[in-house]
């Protein structure tokens, strides 16, 4: 009979802790297929294998020859340094976003036997005032738009509206269907959480999108918004048509869809809406998330101040 030790032997550790060798291609594969088991939408599993490429990029840049799944903390802390040098923090923090969901998968799989990111936090970043549209910006892209006198112009005119309306998401807008459409309420299918929500439409969008719908005409498809070849619209090619439009109105801030999303909510808030509300109809989890929507400043901080008791006269 053979007697066993209280502890193992080191060979026997070394069996314990034996890690599957597994290379960059056979891990990146196995991680996706995990994020697609998840239901994870297709658009971050291209920021996942976006970020992977530029790790391996800038690893390679640093003579770094290595594989993603041999990896230190070491490089990836010389990573970061290197992208401190040429990027924004909010840069950093979304490729830091991108990589430690692969290495944390990877250690739980045991194909490699420590997480090189398991010790790397985000980056702080100073929070900074987010900008949103005023009032005679939003009328400037509206005037252009109208001007041109085009099915296109139409439909970005729409667009446009249909974002400062609800606040949604500019992939949420251009995955609309005809029938998600009804009367006051506009049905979001295609959220980034996942979760169907409800929001609604003032009267002026109503109209406004019964006349595009007449116009738009009978497709072989119910996608709403659609190109002059009656295809479904991308989301590159309305951000850069609202990009085109705000240079062509002398409009110096970056205009994007997002920063209409940022003005329906700051307008939201100034109107009187609660958080919650705001919340469920901008399709947070959280009420966190929405406190970076809901930022007053400026002169709008200024009338809200004015809202509060004046004490004065008891002095």
């Amino acid at each position: 009979m053979i007697l066993r030790r209280r502890e193992l032997t080191q060979s026997e550790r070394e069996i314990v802790n034996k890690v599957t060798k597994i290379n960059d291609e056979q891990a990146i594969k196995e991680f996706i297929k995990s994020r697609r088991l998840k239901n994870v939408r297709e658009t971050t599993i291209k920021y996942y294998e976006d970020a992977f490429h530029v790790l391996k990029r800038d690893l390679q840049f640093l003579k770094i020859n290595k594989q993603l799944v041999d990896v230190t903390e070491k490089d990836i802390e010389k990573i970061i340094l290197f992208w401190q040098k040429k990027l924004k923090v909010t840069t950093i923090n979304s490729k830091l976003r991108g990589i430690r969901p692969f290495y944390s998968f990877l250690e739980e799989k045991k194909w490699i036997k420590n997480n090189p990111t398991e010790n790397v936090k985000l980056l702080r970043d100073r929070k900074k005032i987010r900008e949103t549209l005023e009032d005679d910006e939003i009328k400037k892209i509206a005037v252009h738009f109208k001007k041109q006198n085009t099915f296109p112009a139409l439909r970005d005119l729409v667009i446009f509206q249909l974002l400062l309306d609800t606040g949604i998401r500019i992939n949420e807008c251009l995955n609309i269907q005809l029938q998600d459409v009804d009367g006051k309420r506009l049905v979001i299918t295609e959220s980034k959480n996942l979760q169907q929500r409800m929001v609604f439409l003032s009267k002026g969008m109503q109209e406004k999108l019964e006349v595009f719908i007449k116009i738009r005409g009978q497709l072989n498809h119910d996608f709403l918004f659609v190109n002059q070849d009656n295809g479904r619209l991308s989301k590159s090619t309305y951000q850069e048509r609202l990009r085109m439009a705000a240079r062509a109105c002398g409009i110096k801030k970056q205009v994007s869809p997002h920063v209409c999303r940022r003005t329906y909510a700051k307008k939201a808030i100034l109107k009187g809406m609660d958080p919650f509300s705001l919340a469920v109809l901008l399709g947070h989890s959280t009420l966190e998330v929405t406190k970076r929507y809901v930022q007053i400043w400026g002169a709008d901080l200024e009338k809200q101040a004015l809202k509060k008791e004046d004490f004065s006269e008891y002095f």
